[in-house]
């Protein structure tokens, strides 16, 4: 008998998790969602019921889990119910609006016999499952560098909406894709302490509203009554234990003639072997020596589909009480690190992890 999850949320990323639930056949019972039609739309593609009551879910004990797939202000109240209700969680990313939420959150699963694994599905693609075994195997030799970037010329989403205001997303590029680009690298790295950090974000482009220049909207279209009060770029040098140096750029916009950059990349460089590839791809571009030459080398890689491979991993968790994706504690230390990117950029100084302390909030942007 297939597992039993129930889902809350019915937006774009809520049928991401319906659609891999059909297709790792985990059983969908409920579509939660204050939208009840939307929530009926969803329902309908995986055989669920629908339903605006979340006691409706939670007071089933039929439900082994749920998936909390809504905007980022929601994902602590909501996770805490669920773990109280007796649920397993697989909770979208980032965890919380900040590390008290997170730290919250990791306290109620230790009190309880629950389990939480967050929503980071960056591991799970074709290039970041490879490049795991690949480090693992030490290929790379000892990592002394790591390099991220992800450039949106001009990808603010919803603007005006959830996404572009910190009071509900809790920040914007460096939240929204900096904590993919955070989580993938310090998971190849088998998650090496943060010693220091020294970055600065900006809002530049979204603030800008009926000037905003855009060709398309992810979660639009904009929404001109309301704000932008969010970084749309964010860049960093992050020192890692014992001596990585990680350097993070992300962007939701920027002026960057077509072609110029790479859209997006991560680097891995050890003093054995380096290798680089694009999020989401399919390939990785190693670089060795072998018999006194400089070798480089393409490898084809076979397709993933990384939200199935998250929520099958979410189902053996389930049945087995061992998270193999990415814990809360995990969730957390990314989070510590984006709070610190935000910090140093407010303080125009660097943040050190040995007297690190959680804020709850950074300032808006005039």
């Amino acid at each position: 008998m297939p597992t039993s999850i129930g889902i809350i949320g019915a937006g774009a990323i809520a049928k991401r998790h319906a659609k891999a639930a059909v297709d790792s056949n985990v059983a969908v019972r409920y579509i939660v969602d204050t939208d009840l039609a939307r929530a009926e739309e969803l329902a309908a593609t995986c055989d669920a019921s629908a339903t605006d009551d979340l006691a409706q879910l939670l007071d089933d004990g039929e439900v082994a889990g749920v998936v909390v797939a809504v905007p980022n202000s929601l994902h602590r109240p909501l996770t805490l119910q669920a773990i109280q209700a007796g649920k397993d969680v697989l909770l979208e990313k980032p965890m919380g609006l900040t590390v008290a939420e997170c730290d919250e959150i990791n306290a109620a699963v230790a009190a309880s016999e629950r389990i939480l694994q967050v929503g980071l599905v960056n591991r799970y693609s074709a290039v970041g499952h490879s490049a795991k075994q690949w480090i693992e195997e030490g290929k790379l030799g000892s990592l002394y560098h790591i390099k991220a970037q992800i450039y949106r010329r001009r990808g603010v989403p919803g603007l005006g909406g959830w996404f572009t205001t910190k009071s509900m997303s809790g920040g914007g590029a460096m939240i929204d894709i900096g904590v993919h680009a955070i989580d993938l690298a310090m998971h190849l790295a088998a998650f090496p302490q943060p010693k220091q950090v020294l970055g600065k974000v900006y809002n530049k482009f979204g603030c800008r509203m009926e000037d905003y220049v855009y060709e398309d909207m992810w979660a639009g279209p904009p929404r001109l009554d309301g704000v932008c009060d969010v970084d749309d770029s964010a860049h960093a040098m992050i020192l890692l234990a014992p001596d990585i140096s990680f350097e993070l750029n992300v962007t939701w916009a920027g002026n960057f003639p077509t072609g110029a950059l790479p859209e997006s990349m991560m680097g891995f460089f050890g003093d054995q072997g380096g290798m680089t590839f694009k999020f989401e791809g399919e390939q990785l571009q190693v670089a060795t020596e072998s018999s006194g030459h400089n070798v480089d080398t393409t490898v084809k890689l076979r397709h993933r589909d990384q939200f199935a491979e998250q929520m099958a991993d979410f189902a053996q968790a389930i049945e087995t009480r061992i998270v193999r994706g990415a814990t809360g504690e995990q969730a957390a230390t990314v989070q510590r690190v984006i709070e610190a990117v935000y910090d140093s950029s407010k303080q125009n100084a660097a943040i050190s992890f040995d007297s690190f302390d959680s804020f709850d909030s950074f300032d808006s942007f005039d």
